[in-house]
């Protein structure tokens, strides 16, 4: 079951690496190529045309994660990922086609496979180190372009990354950097830096197939300079089709297997199912999809006074702070935001999904209500989130494992996770829990978290 001590360090995380949290490896070599000058406006152009033009992408992929250093001490962080390949440095072999998706890595993390077939409409992860596989089967009538569900942190597919690529995009100044070589193919270098003066992201590149524009090597570079601290790709690939049958998958013997069985049918639309699954077609979600998210979570922007009228604890916030100014608040009641006359908004929306869920439509235990304030812009900002503290709560407050550091603020015990690329603080004020996290500078976290009362 999902706490919400885990709630919050996921929410923490994802404020302070945003969009590139979790996309970790680097492929090929660099070398001049004789691909025909292309603007950055266009080369977008052309990667959204492509979407759904290459029907198999398949190869040996490795990575590098020099972000949280060892995170062999993380077992204990709930269901964050610390056993996971991806949270250090490895090498593996993927598969994506129409007919579903297969991920094999090995690292320093452990050894992983997950995958998804459309066939038996089924998705699976094993954990070699443990011997366990657990399953997820949808169950019912399968509706038209039913989305597949992506079972682990480690299916990083073209399409997924295409998609940060696109939200990172309006937050950032983007160029063509060049031409190189990537696993044999002559690529794109496409180059985002942060539109903020006052982020830790230095800028992501991206390897664009000049045939096909799938996207093949990521690099994240913290604007303290230095090389990638977050590298993904290929080392070789191939587009030609793929047996369906690469998408079974039979436990090994002996494996502990688990299995959840998962109803599309009572979801509410195909707006549900994709808000559920986290995919939209072919991972990408539609204008219409973008558009409707967009009107109605406008709705759940509050001020501190509406957001404090919907919580029963006192709402701490940023006092006598400049450098960002505060921007809105949000509630969350059971992992979904509300608006300021207490209904959640994706209810309003007819989504069946919740923040709370899993990729796989697993639902954790029921939240009380939390909020989270937001000061700044872009990949400037810090996120305040807290709740109210209860004795589950400081009961896994005193089980966080070594590999965070603790310090003392205003009297308070903080405990701070920070990496080039920002980092979060966790601490109780009164009957509350705190979480503060920011792709910002240690400095500037320590500058705010003084400042919360």
């Amino acid at each position: 079951m999902r706490s919400r001590l885990t709630i919050y360090i996921v929410i923490g995380l994802v404020a302070a690496v945003a969009l590139v949290a979790g996309v970790v490896a680097v492929a090929g070599a660099g070398s001049s190529t004789s691909l025909p000058a292309i603007s950055a406006p266009e080369l977008m152009a052309k990667m959204g045309q492509s979407q759904g033009q290459v029907q198999a992408v398949s190869g040996e992929i490795s990575w590098t994660n020099n972000l949280f250093g060892d995170l062999g001490s993380a077992a204990q962080m709930g269901q964050l990922p610390a056993q996971s390949p991806l949270t250090s440095n490895g090498s593996g072999r993927i598969w994506v086609s129409e007919a579903g998706m297969r991920v094999e890595s090995q690292g320093s993390g452990g050894d992983q496979v997950a995958g998804v077939s459309k066939a038996t409409r089924t998705a699976w992860t094993y954990d070699s180190a443990t011997n366990t596989v657990r399953s997820w089967v949808m169950t019912g009538d399968a509706p038209a372009n039913e989305p597949m569900p992506s079972p682990s942190a480690s299916m990083m597919t073209p399409a997924a990354i295409s998609m940060y690529l696109r939200q990172l995009a309006p937050y950032a100044t983007v160029d063509v950097a060049g031409q190189s070589t990537v696993a044999g193919r002559e690529v794109y270098l496409l180059r985002m830096t942060p539109v903020a003066d006052d982020t830790a992201l230095g800028a992501v590149q991206a390897s664009i197939d000049g045939k096909t524009m799938v996207p093949l090597r990521l690099e994240v570079f913290a604007k303290s300079g230095g090389a990638a601290v977050l590298q993904f790709g290929f080392d070789s690939v191939s587009y030609d089709p793929i047996d369906a049958a690469m998408y079974d998958f039979t436990p090994p013997a002996g494996a502990k297997v688990t299995t959840k069985q998962i109803d599309p049918s009572k979801m509410k639309g195909e707006a549900g199912a994709k808000a559920q699954f986290g995919l939209g077609d072919g991972g990408m979600p539609s204008k219409a999809d973008k558009a409707a998210h967009q009107k109605l979570a406008r709705r759940a922007l509050l001020t501190l006074e509406q957001a404090q009228s919907l919580v029963d604890y006192q709402i701490a916030s940023a006092r006598d702070y400049t450098a960002r100014p505060f921007r809105w608040a949000y509630v969350f009641d059971n992992g979904m935001p509300v608006t300021a006359l207490g209904n959640p908004v994706f209810q309003m929306m007819g989504l069946g999904g919740s923040a709370a869920s899993s990729p796989t439509g697993e639902v954790g235990a029921k939240m009380g209500p939390a909020s989270v304030l937001l000061y700044g812009d872009g990949f400037g900002a810090i996120a305040l989130a807290q709740t109210k503290t209860t004795p589950e709560l400081e009961k896994q407050l005193k089980q966080l494992p070594a590999l965070v550091d603790t310090t003392t603020v205003n009297g308070a015990q903080v405990r701070s996770m920070t990496t080039p690329l920002g980092g979060v603080y966790l601490w109780q004020q009164g009957e509350t829990t705190l979480m503060a996290g920011g792709m910002v500078p240690k400095a500037d976290l320590d500058a705010f978290v003084t400042s919360v009362r």
